[in-house]
């Protein structure tokens, strides 16, 4: 991946940390997962999914750029507007299995899934399968981790893995909250590669790979998700009709996007609409504190 001198991609620290921290992390999750103030498969999705939570979590603080093959370099805004927006907001599982089973949001042969989610990118419905089938999959009763490498969320803006901004805005863009840093930032800087500066990368090398234990990464049962206070419409938009109809609606679409704009203050296409209604409650509401 392209950088200039001076800089450190996020890539290259990614490949370090989870060569690193993906094991051990992952016998956390597993661990943890099912137990009630920690809904992994819900909330995180796969254990790899939590790892790399855990990795954006230790550059919340730091000042990320975006790489030009040009050689430009500019600071981008993490987390601007309140933090309404997140540079590395994902969706969550269930919201990524409704986007993985929209051929238009999939994309021909899994088009956008694979550039935005990468290979690794599985789908998850959380509606459907249960904890012995997230148990079996990556954990064993020897206490082994899957070699096999999964992930049940797609970001919004930045390809998995590879750290950079993409070419083009995913389908599933128009589900963030603020429908105009995002998008902006995506066709400003397509193509971009997010790094850090160099003494930035040597303090968090010496903070975070060289960390004498694995808490300071964070208490799992208490480290929150980036998704947490994620910026994207679907579950305040499913909170709001779930609040406003436990019952399910008979009003037409029209009248029922009206009240929920008004509710929520957001507006919103009918595609969106009909994805936070399929959302279960149990997949809005159960959040570790």
């Amino acid at each position: 991946m392209f950088c200039p001198a001076g800089y450190v991609t996020l890539a290259e620290l990614w490949k370090e940390f989870f060569a690193k921290y993906r094991v051990p992390l992952s016998r956390r999750a597993i661990d943890q997962f099912g137990k009630s103030d920690f809904q992994l498969g819900e909330t995180f999705g796969s254990p790899d999914d939590y790892c790399e939570d855990v990795f954006l979590s230790t550059l919340s603080d730091m000042r990320v750029f975006a790489a030009a093959a040009d050689g430009r370099v500019a600071q981008l805004e993490t987390a601007p507007d309140g933090a309404r927006s997140r540079l590395f907001a994902k969706m969550s599982p269930f919201e990524s299995f409704l986007a993985a089973r929209n051929p238009t949001e999939a994309g021909v042969d899994g088009f956008w899934l694979r550039r935005i989610g990468s290979d690794h990118f599985q789908e998850w419905n959380v509606t459907t399968q249960t904890f012995s089938d997230w148990n079996a999959q990556f954990g064993g009763s020897d206490g082994q981790v899957s070699k096999r490498i999964y992930f049940h969320s797609l970001p919004f803006a930045f390809e998995r893995g590879r750290y950079v901004v993409p070419d083009d805005a995913p389908p599933w863009i128009c589900d963030v909250i603020d429908e105009h840093y995002l998008p902006r930032m995506i066709a400003t800087f397509r193509g971009s590669a997010l790094c850090i500066e160099d003494k930035a990368a040597r303090k968090w090398r010496n903070l975070v790979l060289n960390a004498l234990e694995l808490p300071q990464l964070g208490d799992l049962t208490l480290q929150k998700p980036l998704s947490m206070g994620r910026p994207n419409k679907v579950a305040a938009i499913s909170q709001a009709y779930h609040l406003h109809y436990p019952d399910g609606h008979s009003v037409t679409m029209k009248e029922l996007s009206r009240v929920l704009e008004k509710e929520t203050r957001m507006t919103f296409s009918v595609k969106t609409l009909r994805r936070a209604i399929s959302m279960p409650v149990n997949a809005t509401d159960k959040t570790p504190d």
